[in-house]
C-alpha cells in the first residue's frame, strides 16, 4: 500500500529508490515489540527478511506517539529536560521504545508534520491539534521528551497480542490479500482515534 519514492540520479541517469525512513522506524520498532512480548517471539524469530520488510514498509508509524490527543502535547514546552525518566515495569504490557529510537521518532514527526501535514496526518494519525504542536516545538523540547521516555508512547497496540499475532501470520503468508485488509485495518484504527474525544 505504499507509494515508491524516486530520484533521479544527476550522473547515472537512472532512478534509485530514496531510503524510506517509515520503514526504518517501524524496523526498529518491530525489533522492541519481538523482544517485550515472548508470546510474539517466535513468530518473529520465523519470519524471513521478506516477511520482516512486508512489516515494516506499513504505511504509517507502528508506534502510538499520542498524536490524537493534544492534551498529552499541550505541555512539552514547559517540560524540564532534567526530569528523571519513569520507572520501566518489565511486565511485559507496555512496550517503551529506546531513547535513541524515541528521539528519530519524534524528529521524524516534527519534519513530517512542517514539510507533509496530509502526510503525517495518515501516516501518524495526527490530529489538527497535535500537528500545531508538534510543527511548533524546538529541538530542546523533543530531545527532553525522548529523554523522560513517557509511558504514553509506546509501541501501537501493545497491550493487544492478538492483533500482532495476526499481523505476523499474515506477514508470512505469500499472498498480500490479508495483510493488506490488516494495514487498511489499521489506518481506520488511526482515523477512528482522532475523531475520538480525548479521555
Amino acid at each position: 500500500m505504499s507509494l515508491p519514492i524516486t530520484i533521479r540520479a544527476p550522473d547515472a541517469g537512472h532512478t534509485e529508490p530514496l531510503p524510506n525512513p517509515l520503514a526504518e522506524l517501524n524496523a526498529e520498532i518491530l525489533e522492541v515489540l519481538a523482544g517485550s512480548h515472548s508470546s510474539l517471539q517466535w513468530q518473529w524469530r520465523a519470519l524471513g527478511e521478506a516477511a520482516r520488510v512486508r512489516l515494516a514498509q506499513c504505511p504509517f508509524l507502528l508506534a502510538d506517539a499520542g498524536f490524537s490527543r493534544p492534551r498529552l502535547w499541550s505541555g512539552l514546552a514547559g517540560a524540564g529536560v532534567h526530569e528523571a525518566p519513569p520507572p520501566v515495569h518489565a511486565n511485559g504490557q507496555r512496550c517503551l521504545l529506546p531513547t535513541p529510537l524515541l528521539r528519530r521518532v519524534l524528529l521524524f514527526a516534527w519534519h513530517l508534520a512542517r514539510a507533509n501535514p496530509t502526510g503525517a496526518r495518515i501516516a501518524l494519525g495526527m490530529c489538527e491539534a497535535c500537528l500545531r504542536m508538534v510543527a511548533a516545538s524546538r529541538f530542546a523540547d523533543l530531545e527532553a521528551l525522548a529523554e523522560r521516555r513517557p509511558a504514553w508512547i509506546r509501541v501501537r497496540w501493545d497491550d493487544r497480542p492478538e492483533i500482532w499475532r495476526a499481523w505476523l501470520t499474515a506477514a508470512a503468508q505469500e499472498s498480500a490479500a490479508e495483510f493488506e485488509r490488516l494495514q487498511l485495518w489499521g489506518l481506520q484504527m488511526l482515523a477512528a482515534d482522532m475523531r475520538r474525544p480525548e479521555r
